[in-house]
């Protein structure tokens, strides 16, 4: 999961049932040891920039504002 131009609304982080997403240091990091790419963040992400990837890695968010 990748997330670029992060506004940092946090919606994602209230809908993730796996807790995959955590505030980091004024970003949002995606543990992907935890996310199970049910795309539960992707639909409620009101600007779009959140996307699966194949990677397993932990990605932070960056806003690219």
């Amino acid at each position: 999961m990748t997330i670029g131009a992060c506004q940092g609304c946090g919606a994602c982080l209230l809908t993730c049932p796996e807790h995959a997403i955590r505030p980091a240091g004024g970003t949002l990091q995606v543990l992907g040891s935890l996310c199970t790419g049910c795309a539960e963040c992707l639909e409620i992400c009101p600007v779009g920039v959140i996307s699966l990837t194949e990677w397993d890695h932990v990605i932070s968010a960056h806003d690219e504002t």
